[in-house]
């Protein structure tokens, strides 16, 4: 293998730990029936691409902008993620990474694992499938939490007492705001491009108290947010096993020929009988780092098919002056 000569993987190894054995069992089913079935969704996806010119044409536009992806993304997405992607997410997924290889720290053990690229490549395909599960599942989150804020709902629940001003450490005592009578004069600020800049003092003074209401919220979040377990995570366990499946059976055939693609421009090869001779070893590390990145692509390629699709019902309502079709 030509890009992971370095990189392997056990056969065996599971997600253990933070999902249930029979969520772990369930995601990984899914995945291998989601390849085993992509020759033959591959010939249907031909006959229908044979019947319509118009959405012959939108599928291979959305064939060829998911495989471009594929080809260029760099490993630096995985800092763009962690920085930019929903928290729970990220820790949804480096924690399911840290109990698929361990937790031993690096610098006392020295943990290597080895086997055979046709292995590696089908667990490859299980974790970025999981990265296009997770994104799922976070598009369903968010759309609950749409609807409990339009019916006047607060999410998350924050209990009475963390609601409270005086659960924040930075409470003084006082009530929020304050009046602002016979406030005069000005603040002088300097601004990096302006240079010295007058602000009114009771100006000043509000935007100090805003700066205060917001950094006593945030820490009443992070209180929260410590005291609570992974809500994704939480909501996969809620899933039977057809629900589960759904997160995943909206996978086209132009997803999974992407996710094979960047699979194949990993391991350096697409031949199947290559890769059952060719060994591959590893450290935890560098299989901790290379899983993430699937799973950050897995996560990404669906966002991408979501957006595409949302921009091709743009366009088809400015066309036709109708509503268009919305995204899957």
């Amino acid at each position: 293998m030509k890009c992971l000569a370095s990189m392997g993987l056990s056969v065996g190894l599971p997600f253990r730990g933070v999902l249930p054995a029979t969520l772990q069992e369930k995601i990984l089913v899914a995945a291998a029936q989601m390849r085993a079935q992509s020759s033959v969704r591959r010939r249907s996806f031909i006959r229908v691409q044979a019947q319509c010119s118009v959405d012959c044409q939108v599928s291979e536009d959305r064939r060829r902008f998911l495989l471009n992806y594929v080809q260029k993304v760099e490993p630096q997405i995985m800092e763009q993620f962690a920085e930019h992607a929903p928290a729970q997410v990220v820790d949804a997924m480096r924690t399911t990474i840290s109990n698929m290889v361990g937790v031993l720290p690096p610098h006392l053990f020295d943990v290597t694992v080895s086997t055979v690229g046709e292995s590696l490549a089908q667990l490859m395909f299980s974790v970025i499938m999981t990265g296009y599960l997770f994104r799922n599942a976070q598009y369903r989150l968010e759309l609950q939490r749409s609807m409990d804020d339009a019916d006047g709902s607060t999410l998350p629940p924050v209990s009475e007492s963390a609601a409270t001003p005086a659960a924040s450490p930075l409470w003084d005592g006082f009530a929020e705001g304050s009046q602002l009578t016979k406030v005069q004069g000005e603040v002088l600020r300097w601004h990096n491009e302006h240079g010295t800049t007058s602000v009114p003092a009771a100006d000043y003074i509000s935007m100090l108290e805003n700066e205060v209401a917001a950094l006593r919220k945030q820490v009443m979040m992070r209180q929260y947010q410590g005291t609570t377990s992974n809500e994704l995570l939480d909501y996969l366990k809620c899933l039977d096993t057809k629900a589960l499946g759904q997160l995943t059976a909206c996978a086209g055939e132009d997803i999974m020929e992407a996710m094979n693609a960047f699979i194949h421009r990993l391991l350096g090869s697409s031949d199947d009988e290559e890769l059952r001779r060719i060994p591959s070893q590893s450290n935890a590390v560098e299989l901790a780092r290379l899983l993430f990145w699937l799973m950050c692509v897995g996560y990404g390629l669906r966002t991408l098919e979501v957006r595409f699709d949302m921009e091709q019902s743009m366009m088809l309502e400015e066309r036709d002056g109708g509503l268009g079709y919305l995204p899957p």
